[in-house]
């Protein structure tokens, strides 16, 4: 009964514009997939695609805020990393140094999907704890838990970072398709995660959603 109550609440609070799941769906039929795959993720997007049936979705630019300093002789910007592709979701880590593989001290973020079905709780229901009173992290964001407009008009979910013995990350999802894709920055703002987001959504074909500046221009 609890938990019932607490992801009515979060709904309430989001007010999501669904009536079934509470859960940040768009309705599209565009085709899905990066049109562009930017150096740094060649190798991981390949190995996701032999292994998921989840067209893979990427960003073409990152704020540089939450890029982590350079070691010294490294040759990219960020070293992203696989930390799970089957069928029916992918992860990739977007990890500071090389060989870091998701590891906290080196991991600045995470993107990924998972094809949704039945059994897939929402994300209302994934995060419902955040409201429980007896929840009570060691820090927290101040950024609320909220709905956001994405590119295109995808209504999205934000969901901020908290702290236990480390940070994880803050995070936006949305639906396509039947399929939820997110990305999350550990400790991150808000404004720079919907920026990824929306740079994952507008690298998409031509004939898919028009980008947030452009979306009333001829082309």
């Amino acid at each position: 009964m609890k938990t019932q109550i607490l992801g009515l609440l979060l709904c309430v609070l989001l007010v999501l514009p669904t009536l079934a799941g509470c859960s940040a769906r768009a309705q599209s039929d565009r085709v899905l997939g990066a049109e562009v795959v930017p150096p740094v993720f060649r190798t991981v997007a390949a190995e996701v695609e032999a292994a998921s049936s989840i067209p893979v979705l990427l960003p073409t630019s990152i704020p540089e805020v939450v890029l982590r300093e350079p070691a010294p002789g490294q040759d990219e910007p960020f070293y992203p990393s696989i930390a799970r592709a089957n069928r029916g979701s992918y992860d990739i880590n977007l990890d500071a140094i090389d060989q870091c593989y998701g590891a906290g001290y080196c991991n600045f973020g995470v993107l990924g999907a998972i094809r949704l079905t039945a059994d897939t709780p929402t994300v209302d229901e994934e995060y419902s704890f955040y409201l429980d009173p007896e929840y009570q992290p060691m820090m927290r964001s101040e950024e609320p838990i909220t709905t956001v407009t994405l590119s295109g008009g995808i209504t999205g979910i934000f969901i901020p970072w908290v702290c236990g013995a480390n940070c994880n990350t803050a995070k936006v999802f949305w639906e396509e398709q039947g399929i939820r894709y997110f990305v999350g920055i550990r400790s991150g703002q808000m404004r720079d995660v919907v920026a990824i987001a929306n740079s994952m959504i507008e690298n998409q074909p031509a004939s898919g959603v028009p980008d947030a500046v452009s979306e009333d221009t001829e082309k």
